[in-house]
């Protein structure tokens, strides 16, 4: 018999057979896993380059809105809708201080087609789309793309607003002039990410920003077949998403694209398209897969445990840990931190975005050893951070640093970010290399507006938070909605103490005198509710009555108003004592006439108080409301109370609504007084012919006319003379509890 074979050769051989087996299959398995691996890194990556998108759109949006915000601020119903272009041009030339450093010009054009800037000149712009869209198109508002300027060349875009006369019809239009390239410039320093480029295309797909200033006013078609769908054309009329793009020069870039609501343009940005990137790397990861795979194999026939789980290790390193700091990678950060928050929904957590400000800076000065030093040390400091507080953290993209904690409230969140921030801003200064860190900070809350958000979502709210932190600025960190986010609270505070304040009688009346003018004699008051609360203590109206108004429980609020007034007038008029007329306030919130006469009756009748003292002030509403408010006056009057029509002039009707509500008092805003009045306390000559003109009207229509805000003996002159019938405000006296009115009444009946 021949020679037998080796035991030791034939393990090795049906190690070796094994192994190239077990070699083919990891091929295929790895490849299949590290392809699914690579779609869902891709989609997860598109989608957070999609919010940061989302977020500069939101930024040119705002900005815009900023600039109409301007010409309403501009507007003057009165001056327009009156007044002729000469009397408009010299308004907007009175008003020109207000326009930013962005704006070329401020002009007036009237139906007819002729346009007046604010130096006088006139240039015909029948041939303008900003005209046809106000004159013929019937638009509230419009704005062009981009457009060069015939007088000078500048490029720029124009932003218009209609005009209409005092019968509702176009009169004409205003307009702003706004030098595109100083737009640009605003768009500088919010590209958060460091790389890429911003564009934005109007409606018709022409590019009004752009880094090349010749593709402005014109429109882009790729050349390649395969990127034709996404020229600029339907890239405006699909107004959001992400696609493929190729620019003239043949590049392939990453396009995530948003609609700017305001101006219907679409913002772009573009990043280098990284395919070929990532199939590479996806390949390198197959291969160091398949060798790292193979060599376990072999241990673990040999039986090397210990150094299969060493490898093992390291493979788990390689993946969810970032290979500079050590700290978690930004897709396992994401992915535990959504975890807790499904786990516990209704608890708070609080996200902080750290980087480093100039951190390319530092880079091309000190080279990228040192760079990785720091942010090495930057992780250290993190991660002490995190575990102190109970959180996690990772290293993510460049030079950013997030942070995940559990917060009992928004207080105690910000109380733990600011001890985190002093300690780390003390840190920056005894490091070897000088750096300066920023923040930006986003909130998940119980709310229903808060629900359901993912940690890449606040990733992108910490991110535009840190877009408003100026460079030259000494607050180092930004909170996303932050306003919002106190108002929330507050308003939630406020509603939830509502019931038990009504029930524990913390809202009392205070009563303003109202003075006959001619006389210097008190002719009646208006009652004011306030809220005195245990713990915050007297809490101004404006912070609880919009908030009431929507919730509806105002209506609450004024019968128990009513009930304390009518309580008040009954007692004086049982002990013999003076009486005055007193006004009382009914909110927007009554809109059944009949509900509210009947609920108002059986409050009036428990009492004997003559109707005569007793007027009910209403506010003036939207023109489609006037019959409401026609109904709630007629009745008032069956039973012999008086109506008043508070804040006159301030609402939606105005004149018109004079013709269908027969209120008998006409009581105008003390913001009249209030922007007529200098700096010196003296009235304008031009807004004291506007006010007499107010007086004269209800004069006109034999209404009684009372003034409020009244505090300077020039305002009580100018009115006197004007033949203001009665007026209130802090010259006469601020608003007074029930023992000092009384007071006040028995000195000045």
């Amino acid at each position: 018999m021949g020679d037998k074979l080796n035991p030791k050769v034939v393990k090795y051989i049906f190690t070796a057979i094994l192994s190239a087996i077990a070699s083919i299959l990891i091929v295929f398995v790895t490849s299949f896993f590290s392809s699914k691996v690579m779609v869902v890194f891709r989609n997860n990556h598109f989608n957070t380059i999609k919010l940061v998108a989302d977020g500069y759109a939101k930024v040119a949006d705002e900005k815009l809105k900023s600039y109409n915000s301007i010409l309403n601020t501009i507007y003057d119903e009165d001056v327009f809708s009156k007044g002729s272009t000469l009397e408009i041009v010299y308004h907007l030339t009175q008003n020109k201080y207000r326009m930013p450093s962005e704006f070329l010009e401020l002009l007036y054009f009237d139906v007819n087609g002729i346009a007046t800037d604010i130096r006088g000149n006139s240039l015909p712009i029948e041939d303008r789309d900003y005209y046809k869209a106000i004159v013929y198109s019937g638009s509230k508002s419009f704005i062009t793309g981009a457009l060069d300027l015939k007088n000078d060349g500048r490029t720029a875009f124009i932003m218009a607003k209609a005009v209409y006369s005092s019968t509702g019809q176009v009169k004409g239009g205003i307009a702003c002039i706004v030098d595109l390239y100083k737009f640009e410039e605003s768009f500088q320093d919010i590209n958060v990410l460091g790389i890429g480029a911003i564009s934005i295309i109007d409606k018709y797909g022409k590019f009004v920003i752009h880094e090349d200033h010749d593709l402005i006013g014109n429109t882009y078609t790729p050349q390649d077949e395969r990127f034709k769908h996404y020229s600029t054309l339907n890239l405006a009329k699909n107004k959001s998403g992400i696609a493929l793009f190729e620019d003239e020069k043949g590049t392939t870039y990453s396009m995530f694209y948003s609609l700017i609501p305001s101006s219907g343009w679409v913002l772009c940005f573009t990043l280098p398209s990284n395919i070929k990137k990532l199939e590479n790397e996806r390949n390198l990861l197959n291969l160091v897969m398949i060798i790292s795979s193979t060599a376990i194999l072999f241990l673990l026939f040999f039986g090397e445990l210990m150094t299969i789980d060493l490898f093992q290790k390291k493979a788990l390193l390689f993946v969810d840990f970032d290979p500079v700091t050590g700290l978690w990678s930004q897709d396992r950060f994401v992915h535990e931190a959504d975890k807790l928050i499904r786990r516990r929904e209704n608890q708070k957590y609080m996200l902080i975005d750290s980087d480093v400000m100039g951190y390319r800076y530092i880079g091309q000065k000190h080279g990228d050893t040192e760079l990785k030093n720091l942010l090495k040390f930057i992780g250290n400091e993190v991660n002490k951070t995190a575990e102190l507080y109970q959180g996690i953290c990772c290293h993510g993209s460049s030079d950013h640093f997030y942070m995940f904690f559990k917060i009992s409230s928004v207080k105690n969140g910000m109380k733990i970010f600011k001890t985190h921030a002093l300690d780390e801003l003390s840190i920056t200064d005894s490091y070897k290399i000088p750096f300066v860190l920023k923040f930006g900070i986003a909130f998940v809350l119980p709310e229903d507006k808060y629900k359901n958000l993912s940690v890449s979502t606040l990733i992108g709210q910490a991110s535009i938070a840190q877009k408003n932190i100026r460079k030259d600025s000494e607050i180092f960190y930004s909170i996303y909605d932050s306003k919002f986010l106190r108002r929330v609270q507050d308003e939630y505070f406020l509603e939830s103490q509502a019931e038990k304040a009504l029930k524990n009688r913390e809202f009392f009346v205070q009563y303003q005198p109202k003075v006959n003018i001619k006389t210097e004699k008190l002719c009646g008051a208006e009652a004011l509710v306030r809220w005195n609360h245990p713990e915050r203590g007297i809490i101004p109206p404006n912070d609880f009555i919009p908030l009431f108004e929507r919730t509806g429980f105002v209506t609450k609020v004024d019968f128990y108003v009513y009930e304390e007034v009518l309580k008040f007038l009954d007692a004086r008029i049982k002990a013999g004592l003076p009486v005055v007329q007193i006004s009382v306030n009914m909110s927007r919130n009554h809109n059944k006439p009949e509900k509210f006469i009947s609920d108002f009756m059986a409050v009036f009748n428990k009492y004997n108080v003559p109707a005569k003292y007793v007027q009910v002030e209403i506010l003036e509403r939207s023109f489609t409301e006037n019959t409401i408010l026609a109904e709630i006056t007629n009745r008032l009057h069956d039973h012999g109370f008086t109506v008043a029509m508070d804040d006159f002039g301030t609402g939606e009707s105005s004149l018109s609504m004079l013709t269908q509500v027969p209120i008998d008092v006409l009581k105008f805003d003390r913001s009249f007084l209030l922007s007529a009045t200098n700096s010196n306390g003296e009235i304008e000559r031009r807004s004291a012919g506007f006010i007499e003109s107010f007086i004269g009207l209800g004069k006109r229509l034999e209404k009684e006319t009372v003034f409020e805000g009244v505090e300077t003996e020039s305002q009580r002159d100018f009115l006197r003379v004007i033949d203001c019938d009665c007026v209130q405000g802090y010259f006469y006296s601020k608003p007074l509890n029930q023992t000092d009115f009384e007071n006040y009444i028995k000195l000045h009946v």
